[in-house]
């Protein structure tokens, strides 16, 4: 008697939440140096991460507060954000790809990865660029492969993980 088995498929992770409230990562120039702040959004809706992430991620794309800046170019939009897999999926419009060195392109995607992963911040976050996989971000040196989780990206740029 032959037996078949069938191939089990991984059952699909829950995303899960560690944190109380999203916030959100801006730029704030400190003694001549920019560094990476964190804001939080106290109005989130509770109970439901991906409407919370997704009032982060749209106010993030927004206009600053006060003595706050950001390296995100002006015009990006959220097309889509879901927590699927134990990770979070964000699809941005090509106005993020638009304009700046290596030292801004690294700090826009840090405040979309930091905001990205507030939630959680072991989380792996993929990146879409107008619904494409964006390609590996190279500057300085650096390659940026993605998914990457928030300590692997900090590693990799060199910046504090907070």
């Amino acid at each position: 008697m032959w037996w078949v088995q069938q191939a089990r498929t991984p059952a699909p992770q829950q995303f899960v939440v560690t944190a109380e409230q999203p916030r959100l990562y801006w730029l704030k120039v400190q003694q001549g140096k920019e560094m990476l702040v964190s804001d939080p959004l106290l109005t989130a809706p509770k109970n439901n991460p991906t409407a919370a992430l997704r009032q982060a991620m749209n106010l993030l794309l927004g206009t600053p507060p006060k003595d706050m800046t950001t390296a995100i170019p002006s015009g990006t939009r959220l097309l889509g954000l879901e927590l699927k897999n134990g990770a979070v999926y964000l699809n941005l419009s090509r106005e993020f790809t638009s304009g700046g060195g290596s030292y801004s392109v690294i700090y826009r995607v840090a405040q979309v990865i930091y905001t990205a992963s507030s939630l959680n911040p072991q989380a792996p976050i993929y990146l879409h660029i107008e619904g494409q996989p964006a390609p590996p971000i190279a500057g300085e040196g650096l390659v940026i492969d993605y998914p990457t989780t928030r300590r692997q990206f900090a590693q990799d740029v060199g910046l504090p993980l907070i």
